[in-house]
């Protein structure tokens, strides 16, 4: 797996196909008119921005903390399994 500095350092495009080829899809939150996915990538998490209006990925941001995920944990519905 790539580290962090150097996923960012790819042109928009290959950081797509790597994260296709290497990424873990988590989860999606909707937020205006953009689908945000969110892959795990090791030591790293990605969000990748689609743009509804424009059918393209609008931009890719990175984290290494996973308080990112917070967003998408607010949005699922997970059954308590013990009350």
């Amino acid at each position: 797996m790539l580290p962090v500095q150097k996923f960012e350092s790819l042109p928009l495009a290959e950081q797509m196909q790597y994260i296709r080829e290497e990424g873990h899809y988590l989860h999606y939150r909707i937020k205006g008119w953009c689908k945000i996915n969110i892959y795990w990538l090791g030591s790293f998490y990605a969000e990748v921005w689609f743009l509804y209006n424009l059918k393209d990925v609008g931009l890719i941001r990175t984290y290494t903390k996973a308080t990112c995920l917070d967003p998408y944990l607010a949005e699922m519905n997970v059954p308590l399994l013990f009350e």
